[in-house]
């Protein structure tokens, strides 16, 4: 939309500035004039801005307008560079620890006029700022001054500066009509106008001094820039999901007698989750357009068999079915499930792994080319360019958030507008499926069958660890076998300092010495004490292990010739052994709840009564991890324990990765904004789409690229 190209262009053309300040902004994803007016400030301050020292109190912060009269640089670079200030009311002393940035030296000069900020302290008989702030323009000088997040080469007054001068350009574009033709609908004037008014209020700018008005005035702009920016991302999934409804596709008409064949072979009777989901899918694939369908299942509900009965419709319909999935056990695991249920039907089921050989992959090219092979399961190997199917119809993504957008898109992109279904064991509050997945039409699979019983779960303190070791032996004489979780492979793994504060906080690093009792607890030490406690019994499974060495340890646990696996989360995803009855999880502080859930399910996938114990550092237990363990031991909900995790953790990483195209938003936050997103979703689904409408969308879209491949 040419008219508003303004907030779209680049901060460096519209404003001066030295290529070192350009690539701070870069570096914290400042790039257009509308990244750099919607940077949000985490904090703020307020400041007496009186130039009268004689009303100074030692920890105040303030402005003041004073004359250097005197620097003075050490040849020591140990020693602090002082500046002396003076103005008519008293002196001034500021100090530096460290080197001036550039932009500030290059203006400093002595008999020069300069307004400075920052906390004064009393030292030596001066007042003194260390480290302080300097404005060079008097229309930055203001007693509220809001603090935003700072990469190197920048600082928080610089920032504001280049904010400032920002929203001035914006609003001279506005009044002006620079890059605006003139508004012919007054609802997109007052649009544009009131996103002025609340980009202003956000900064601060005109606040009151008063900091619970100011605290409020932030909500409000928070919330009003929020709604803004959910109705603009709805609205995009809105056009998506419209244009899929017209979308040609394939017609694949139920099976019912192949599909009851297997569940008789299976011995299994579907509950009625299971039936519903497979129900609405069904519909789906019996129209003749396509299928975008995310199919959401608590840990153990069934959702392979679910995809399992839906693959049976495409392959007697002649076509070609993929299911992918994020390990290569995870595919082995799936496939002899899938040869077992579909022996003796005329369906051909085929894995495919980065373990497969030359000769294997041939021989699967080709059966996929002749149309022997009706399912496909593999990992990522499934969308290489070598691979090709005869006629692939659908497509089956589980545990979605493990893949990269480009990855799902190229096994897509393997037939002509296959249907699509995407599976999750992580349930997703619904506040991140209106946002992650409005496009696609949601099932799900709440229950679990009728002979699993729920799991116990007990939170315990780490001093009770050699008593429970101890208690194991119970569990092993009945023949029932035991996980145990540790966050750590050995005690020189350093994948979690970068969770870790330093020693001065009293907290001991990942790796630190293992007799340490804040120490994080490792797979080879608790390996080596649970083998000394039941020779033979236990072996140990993590992520550094060779493939075949995991999947060598993997059937030994599943046959019984070993009873004990101490792990790391590596047994998070899929794996599947009914006589596992007690998983421990040790430092279960240290965990997310999508983790410790997904953990969790690794038991209860039997007829017997299991157990989980959440064994926590009593040293490193916090407000928020105590919260999260009791959120553990009240529910087996996954759904339920999604939306908590959303309320403690805010918007933030629930699928755990970046990849995984959760959404990132300038203003929304889903664990506080459920109620305008849910309005935001309804007023998109009424929405008439216009230009207008669609420059809201670009407007609050992170990655302007994306949105435009998308729709």
């Amino acid at each position: 939309m040419p008219m508003y190209n303004v907030f779209f262009q680049p901060v460096k053309t519209l404003i001066p500035m030295k290529e070192m300040a350009a690539k701070a902004l870069n570096r914290l994803g400042i790039r257009n004039l509308r990244d750099l007016v919607f940077y949000k400030p985490t904090s703020y301050n307020i400041s007496d801005i009186s130039s009268d020292f004689t009303k100074i109190r030692d920890g105040i912060l303030i402005q003041a307008e004073v004359t250097i009269e005197a620097i003075d640089r050490p040849l020591s670079r140990r020693s602090p560079i002082k500046i002396y200030t003076s103005n008519d009311t008293g002196s001034l002393v500021l100090v530096f620890f460290n080197k001036i940035p550039p932009f500030i030296y290059s203006k400093i000069r002595v008999g020069n006029k300069c307004i400075v900020s920052g906390r004064v302290q009393r030292f030596d008989g001066f007042y003194q700022i260390t480290h302080p702030d300097f404005i060079f323009k008097q229309t930055l000088s203001a007693p509220v001054q809001p603090v935003y997040p700072l990469t190197y080469g920048i600082v928080n007054k610089q920032l504001y500066g280049y904010i400032m001068d920002g929203i001035k350009i914006l609003e001279t574009a506005i009044n002006a009509r620079i890059s605006f033709k003139k508004f012919d609908d007054e609802n997109e004037k007052i649009y544009i106008e009131n996103l002025l008014f609340e980009i202003k209020k956000l900064h601060l700018i005109g606040a009151p001094s008063d900091s619970s008005e100011i605290d409020r005035s932030i909500e409000e702009s928070l919330a009003k820039l929020a709604e803004k920016e959910l109705f603009a991302g709805q609205v995009a999934l809105a056009k998506l999901k419209r244009k899929e409804l017209i979308v040609k596709g394939r017609s694949f008409p139920v099976s019912e007698k192949i599909k009851q064949q297997v569940l008789n072979k299976l011995g299994f009777q579907l509950t009625e989750a299971q039936e519903e989901a497979i129900r609405e899918i069904e519909s789906n694939q019996a129209s003749n357009h396509q299928m975008m369908r995310l199919l959401q299942g608590d840990v153990g509900s069934g959702k392979t068999l679910v995809a399992l009965l839906l693959m049976i419709n495409v392959a007697a319909s002649g076509a070609q079915s993929a299911l992918m999935v994020p390990t290569d056990l995870l595919s082995m695991q799936h496939f002899a499930f899938f040869k077992q249920a579909l022996d003796g039907t005329s369906i051909n089921p085929a894995v495919l792994t980065g373990k497969s050989t030359a000769k294997e992959r041939r021989l699967i090219q080709a059966g996929l080319e002749s149309g022997e092979i009706d399912i496909l399961i593999g990992t990522h190997a499934l969308f290489q360019s070598t691979v090709e199917y005869k006629d692939l119809g659908f497509v089956v993504i589980d545990e979605q958030h493990r893949f990269g957008v480009e990855q799902r898109l190229e096994l897509i992109a393997k037939a002509s507008h296959p249907d699509v279904l995407v599976m999750t064991a992580t349930p997703i509050p619904r506040s991140l499926t209106l946002t992650m997945f409005g496009d696609m039409s949601v099932s799900h699979v709440r229950t679990k069958p009728k002979n699993r019983l729920p799991i116990i779960t007990t939170i315990i303190s780490g001093t009770k660890k050699p008593a429970l070791i101890e208690s194991l032996q119970k569990k092993l004489t009945l023949g029932e076998k035991i996980y145990w979780v540790c966050p750590l492979i050995d005690q020189n793994d350093k994948s979690l300092e970068k969770d870790e504060g330093s020693s001065r906080t009293g907290v001991a690093k990942a790796g630190s010495d293992a007799g340490s009792d804040a120490a994080y607890a490792s797979v080879v030490e608790r390996f080596a004490e649970l083998n000394a406690a039941y020779p033979g019994l236990a072996s140990m499974l993590h992520g550094k292990m060779k493939s075949a060495e995991k999947d060598e340890i993997m059937q030994k646990f599943k046959n019984g010739e070993i009873k004990i696996l101490v792990a790391t989360t590596v047994i998070e995803v899929g794996i599947d052994v009914p006589d596992a009855t007690l998983i421990i999880i040790e430092n279960a502080e240290k965990f997310g709840l999508a983790q410790l859930h997904q953990l969790r399910g690794r038991v209860g996938r039997g007829e017997l009564q299991s157990h989980s114990m959440l064994m926590y550092n009593h040293k490193r237990l916090s407000n928020t991890s105590k919260k999260r363990l009791e959120i553990m031991r009240k529910s087996n909900d996954g759904f339920y324990i999604s939306e908590q995790d959303l309320l403690l953790r805010g918007g933030g990483e629930i699928l755990g990765t970046k990849q995984s195209g959760e959404p990132d938003f300038f203003f929304a936050d889903l664990g506080r904004d459920l109620k305008i997103l849910i309005q935001a979703n309804k007023s998109a689904a009424n929405a008439e789409f216009s230009e207008f409408v669609e420059f809201q969308t670009q407007l609050f879209a992170r990655d302007r690229e994306e949105l435009a491949q998308s729709g």
